[in-house]
Formats: structure tokens, C-alpha cells, sequence
């Protein structure tokens, strides 16, 4: 599972405490890089002024320049504020060095009575080791209110399951309202049997990662040493059963069983693999561990399947007890998020969907004003329907997955042009600068985009006539080749380019720093040569609604044919 991870939260609220006594600090949220919500979206980090350096915060002469303005500008006037900031390929971004040109969009908060009081409710939700749902309104009436909700609450369910970062906007009244939703699932509890150097050290690792650790050991005096008592551990002196009773391994569980005692590790194998646990690790040469296993056949013990790692950690070439614990430490963190263990592969930034083809969404422009049409153009009536909802209705019954709709003139009546349309592809989003063109309308659905997504195809709200084959043509076309996607119909000068566009990922950037009012045609002038161009004979499908005139060629032409019936 993606999201955030307990620690961070807390590592971060807790700076941010101690440093709002003494008057400093500005608590920032990464919200999106490129436009996008990334894996990262709702990191934190505190910025405080100068060059002072420690853990858990981030001196603001080290911030670019751009972001510095803008995390002195929050600092001077005491309220919360969205940055939008230009960073450079080596520049960090919250601590973390991206790697890539672009911009950013950061929400600076500094220290309040509100925002301490919410550090206070998910400190507590983590430390009870509750999988929660962070909000953050970023825009809106009520922009800085942040709001924690479990799991399983309405509000935060869809991002939790989805087991990523979310950008909801929505419209109300003719304003915009922006809020990120963060899952932060739970580190989980680990119950360690044993209390050797290697139990110590795996001990402190787990702890420092989150995990709610509890170590048992039933020989007398083995946990009252010194480096025991300091640690963050919940110490047992006992045998298996006082040890299960205290922990309660569930499946949310992990078992390590490391005593070094033949007959220790027997009783506490032997408990721990009737226990629902999904992670049992044993250490120790694989001949003991053989022999653990034919004793245990003999009392009707088997490992569940997947469920015993034995010898456990990961084969790192470990031979210390410090080594030991790394190993082990990293198997577990493994088996917990899903993975084998090995190196990254190189597809897992992009995961794909589950029949194989990663999902792609589709981008419908409906900001705009249509002046030459006088009036809301796309809630024009074709064949009894708007023309918006032609445009919606064709995108949703192709593969497309999100479909997000930008609305930003009359937004009131946009939304009603597709009301009773209960898709769960369907995502509707407010273009609050809609006035300044196309570009902004694109850079706000872009926003939407899930991270894992390869590209968008893009749509236009008053084309109707853009049938479900040909989206499903382009995004087959698009698929294959990755690359800038479009149809083209015959024209007096050449070939023209059509709709769907489909844009790689790889255009995104370029794409938000275009400004004119049609940037999938800057784009495709400039990359003509190497995009994907389908040749239609027929440019019926291009049909758009500019005026009235063009409407009733619409119908004149295409209601004959039942084209919308």
C-alpha cells in the first residue's frame, strides 16, 4: 500500500510543536509535481528561517529561491497559503531531490492553536496504530482546514482502498473547493521472541520505522538491562502464551522467533504458526531449522502457506548481529507493502491495472464561455440530450478510466447537462481561471490525473460527434506506440489534426507552460513529425458546436441518421 507512513507524520507534527513555542516554523504539504498527484503528495516537512540544521526540519536557506519567497511571504503574514514554485532537476522539494524539471504546488501553514490541536488527534490515532485518511482543503471557503478521518469513514474510504494520495475538486455557488486526501495505513506490531544483540538491534530499526514493538524473552534478568530499558520497545518477561496475550498477534502481525534455544524457539514456533500472523520468521542455519520443522510435524503444526520465512531476512551477505537485524528489518518492511525484496523493477513507478494495461484517463474541456454561440453552448439539446452529455456519454462507454470533466464557465449548468450520470469513472473538477484560456483548463484536469497513469486523453465538451470507436482507436494507437496521438481528416492546406488527442506524460510539462487557447495544436505543430496521425476520410466525426448555425448543421446532417437516438 502507498501513502504516508506513520512516522513521518509524527516526526513532523512534533518539530512543528516544539518549534511553535519559540515562534517558528511553517509546516509544508506537498500537494502536486507536474500537475499530477504523485506517490509523495502530503509529505510534510517544517521550514524554519536560516541555516539552523537537525533532524526534522529543513533551514530555509537551503529551499530554492522561488519556494524561500514564498515560505518568508507565509512566515510574514501568518496564514496558510498554495505556492506554486518553478524547481530546478537537483533542487530538493521537501527534503527529497525529485530528479526532474517542473513545477510544484506546496501548502505552507504556519504553526497554529487549530493545526496543533489536529497534530494532537493523528498522534493519537498512530500510536493506537489505526490506518487513517488525512484532508487538507487547499482551496475554498474554508482553505488550511485540515480534517482526519478512519478508514473506513465515507469521506476517506475511496483514497484509503485506492491506496494513494486523491485531488478531489468540486464546484458550489460558482466556487472552487481543492482538497487532498492522504491515506497513512498503519505500521502494524511485531512481537519478537528473543532478547539476544540481534533482538536489540531489530528492535530499535522497527521502532525508529513505525512499528509497535513488543519483545518476550521468559529467562530471568535477559530484558532489565540498560539498552533494554531505553528502548521504545514493550518489554515481557515470559514465556509464548504471556507473550501472545500481551501482543495479540493478529494479521496485522509480524513474528520473529530468535532465542537462540532449541527448545525456546520450538514453543514459540509452534504458538506463532497457529496464530494468524502472516510474517513468522526463524533464524538460524537451515539443518536447525529442518529439525524445528520435523518436531512440529509430529505435533500437527504446519506453516500456513507464504506465511514462514525460515531463515528469515533477506539475503544480504549478513553476518553480524547489526547485519542480522538490517536483513530481517527489510524482509519485514517487504512483506508488509508487497514486495519480493529484491531490486526496484523498473516498471513499478507505474504500476499496471489489473488485466494487464495500466488505466488511462480522459480530459473533457467544458470551461469555456462559447461566446459566438450566445448562450451555455454545451447544454444545447441534440436528439433530447445536451451535448455535453453526448461528449460524457461517449467517453464513459469506451475504456477511458478516469473521465474527468473541467467545468469553469456556468458551472451550474454544466453539471446539470450530466446529472443523473452515476459512473464511478466520472470526476467532475472547477477551472477557476477559466477566463484565461484552454491552457488552464488542461493544467486543472491534468491535476486529476492519477500518478500512475502514462498519459491522457484529451476531449472537447461541444464535440458530440467523437464516437466511442474512434476514442478507443486513438487510446489503442496511443497504447502501442506512446507517443503524441491524434486523428487527421483531409484539408485544403493537408492533413488537419482532430480529437481525442492523446498526450505521453512526457508532454505534460511542455503542455502547462503553453498558454495559447488551443494547446493540443501547439503541441502537435510541435511534434508533428515523430505523433501518431490516423488518417479519416470522413470528418463527420469532427463536428463541433461553435454557433448556432453550427448546431443546426449538426442536426440537420447527423439526427436524420439517428446518430443521437
Amino acid at each position: 500500500m502507498n501513502g504516508l507512513r506513520p512516522q513521518e507524520l509524527l516526526e513532523a507534527f512534533a518539530v512543528l510543536a516544539e518549534l511553535s513555542s519559540r515562534g517558528g516554523g511553517i509546516l509544508a504539504t506537498l500537494v502536486s509535481l507536474e500537475g499530477s498527484v504523485s506517490s509523495r503528495s502530503g509529505t510534510m516537512a517544517v521550514l524554519v528561517p536560516g541555516s539552523e540544521d537537525r533532524p526534522g526540519i529543513i533551514p530555509g536557506d537551503e529551499l530554492p529561491a522561488a519556494l524561500r519567497r514564498e515560505f518568508e511571504a507565509a512566515a510574514a503574514e501568518g496564514s496558510p497559503r498554495l505556492a506554486e514554485v518553478e524547481i530546478a532537476e537537483d533542487d530538493p522539494i521537501l527534503g527529497t531531490g525529485w530528479g526532474s524539471p517542473g513545477r510544484a504546488e506546496i501548502f505552507l501553514e504556519p504553526a497554529s492553536p487549530s493545526l496543533l490541536a489536529y497534530a494532537g488527534e493523528v498522534r493519537a490515532a498512530l500510536l493506537k496504530g489505526e490506518g487513517i485518511v488525512c484532508s487538507l482543503e487547499l482551496a475554498g471557503p474554508r482553505a488550511g482546514h485540515r480534517a482526519l478521518y478512519p478508514a473506513d469513514h465515507p469521506e476517506g474510504r475511496e483514497c484509503y482502498r485506492e491506496a494513494g494520495p486523491q485531488l478531489v475538486e468540486s464546484v458550489a455557488g460558482g466556487k472552487a473547493r481543492r482538497l487532498l486526501f492522504c491515506p497513512v495505513p498503519p505500521m502494524g506490531k511485531v512481537l519478537l521472541f528473543g532478547s539476544g544483540r540481534d533482538a536489540l538491534r531489530l528492535a530499535r530499526h522497527l521502532s525508529e520505522l513505525g512499528f509497535g514493538v513488543t519483545v518476550a524473552d521468559p529467562r530471568p534478568g535477559r530484558l532489565k538491562g540498560a539498552s533494554w530499558r531505553s528502548s521504545r520497545a514493550r518489554l515481557i518477561a515470559g514465556s509464548w502464551e504471556q507473550a501472545r496475550l500481551a501482543a495479540r498477534p493478529d494479521d496485522d502481525t509480524s513474528v520473529v522467533v530468535m532465542t537462540h534455544s532449541f527448545a525456546l524457539d520450538l514453543e514459540a514456533l509452534q504458538g506463532a504458526l497457529r496464530s494468524p500472523a502472516p510474517y513468522v520468521g526463524l533464524i538460524g542455519p537451515q539443518a536447525r531449522t529442518r529439525r524445528l520443522l520435523s518436531e512440529l510435524e509430529v505435533l500437527e503444526v504446519r506453516p500456513r502457506q507464504g506465511a514462514l520465512f525460515a531463515p528469515a531476512g533477506l539475503d544480504l551477505g549478513a553476518r553480524t548481529p547489526e547485519e542480522l537485524a538490517l536483513s530481517l528489518a527489510a524482509e519485514i518492511l517487504a512483506q508488509r507493502w508487497g514486495r519480493k525484496g529484491g531490486r526496484p523493477s523498473p516498471r513499478r513507478a507505474l504500476p499496471p491495472a489489473p488485466h494487464g494495461k495500466a488505466k488511462i484517463p480522459g480530459l473533457i474541456l467544458a470551461a469555456g464561455r462559447g461566446r459566438r454561440f450566445g448562450g451555455h453552448k454545451l447544454s444545447a439539446l441534440v436528439g433530447g440530450r445536451p451535448v455535453l452529455r453526448h461528449v460524457v456519454e461517449n467517453a464513459l462507454a469506451s475504456p477511458l478510466d478516469p473521465v474527468i470533466v473541467v467545468l469553469g464557465c456556468d458551472a451550474d449548468a454544466g453539471l446539470k447537462a450530466i446529472q443523473g450520470l452515476e459512473d464511478p469513472r466520472l470526476r467532475v473538477v472547477f477551472n477557476p481561471l477559466w477566463e484565461r484560456g484552454k491552457a488552464f483548463s488542461i493544467e486543472a484536469g491534468l491535476r486529476e490525473v492519477p500518478w500512475t497513469a502514462p498519459g491522457v486523453v484529451s476531449l472537447l465538451g461541444d464535440m458530440p460527434m467523437v464516437r466511442p470507436w474512434l476514442i478507443e482507436r486513438v487510446l489503442s494507437e496511443f497504447e502501442l506506440s506512446g507517443r503524441l496521438t491524434f486523428p487527421v481528416t483531409p484539408g485544403p492546406e493537408g492533413p488537419r489534426k482532430g480529437y481525442p488527442t492523446a498526450f505521453p506524460r512526457s508532454l505534460f510539462g511542455e503542455i502547462r507552460a503553453l498558454t495559447g487557447d488551443d494547446t493540443a495544436m501547439d503541441a502537435a505543430r510541435r511534434h508533428w513529425s515523430e505523433a501518431v496521425r490516423i488518417p479519416l476520410e470522413d470528418a463527420s466525426t469532427q463536428a463541433d458546436v461553435d454557433t448556432q448555425e453550427d448546431l443546426q448543421l449538426l442536426l440537420g446532417a447527423y439526427v436524420a441518421r439517428q446518430e443521437f437516438r
